[in-house]
């Protein structure tokens, strides 16, 4: 009867000491945010790209959506002139995923923190981020990073002189001498010049070029027009400043190809309308 008994013991024993199954680890979800690249239309439409990298480190569903975000450039918040696109991702049990972030600046935004004598535009973006769980439990996750990329600004442009060529009785032929300013610390190109002259506000004449023009870093070039002008389309008193030699009110206005050494700046068209006073001389 004994040799019975035994086992069933043995059975009864083993049974008592087994340990219950574990539960799953609740480990929290993991996100980071990184630079990936900048993109660019022109200087009033640049996009900084960035991405979310994120790990499902349970075995169930994680979904991931933005709840907000900030924007500072410059230490400005900006939000006018500002377009994010961001869209939520589910990952599997277990996995990895990647979601891209767009971020749009057009000139507006810019403007918001074009500080005068700035070189350089400092962004700091910060998204909050919602997490949940195929189980019904949420997180909320802000990430943050920063961007820094070059302030492009626009080249000036001033006319030092008009000088008479050759007086007819209807067309005067001039020479104007035209001076571009580039307030960039990297060079600039110039190409495709179509340009309009006024005086006194009138139409004197128009032109264009097609032969580029480099200008240094913070520097300047200068450049010749040599211009056909019609005193039919003038005032008197326009006339008699020109022939008097005098300073005459002037308006350049027009547009040309800009090129950059900015890898991801293609070459964009500008326009351009600037106003002085230059003196007329022979």
């Amino acid at each position: 009867m004994k040799t019975f008994l035994f086992p069933i013991l043995l059975c009864f024993a083993a049974c008592a000491t087994k340990a219950p199954p574990p539960e799953p680890l609740k480990l929290p979800p993991a996100l980071s945010l990184s630079f990936d690249r900048i993109e660019a239309a022109s200087r009033d439409d640049i996009t900084l790209v960035l991405r979310v990298d994120a790990e499902n480190p349970r075995a169930e569903v994680m979904d991931i959506s933005l709840e907000g975000w900030e924007l500072m450039l410059n230490d400005q918040p900006v939000k006018n002139g500002v377009d994010l696109d961001l869209d939520g991702l589910s990952l599997a049990a277990l996995s990895k995923g990647t979601i891209p972030v767009r971020i749009r600046l057009n000139g507006e935004a810019l403007a918001q923190a074009d500080q005068k004598g700035l070189t350089e535009y400092d962004a700091g973006i910060r998204l909050n981020l919602g997490v949940q769980f195929q189980d019904g439990e949420n997180f909320r996750k802000a990430l943050g990073d920063k961007i820094t990329f070059p302030r492009i600004r626009q080249p000036e442009f001033s006319i030092t002189t008009l000088a008479v060529m050759q007086a007819e009785l209807i067309n005067t032929r001039f020479k104007v001498k035209l001076r571009i300013d580039n307030p960039n610390n990297f060079p600039l190109e110039l190409s495709a010049l179509n340009y309009e002259l006024y005086g006194a506000g009138r139409f004197w004449a128009d032109g264009k070029e097609t032969k580029v023009m480099e200008i240094p870093p913070l520097g300047f070039t200068e450049k010749e027009l040599f211009l056909l002008m019609n005193f039919m389309n003038m005032k008197r008193e326009v006339l008699d400043q020109v022939i008097a030699l005098r300073t005459v009110r002037y308006r350049f206005a027009g547009d040309v190809m800009v090129s950059t050494e900015i890898e991801y700046l293609p070459q964009f068209n500008m326009h351009f309308d600037q106003s002085g006073n230059s003196p007329v001389v022979q």
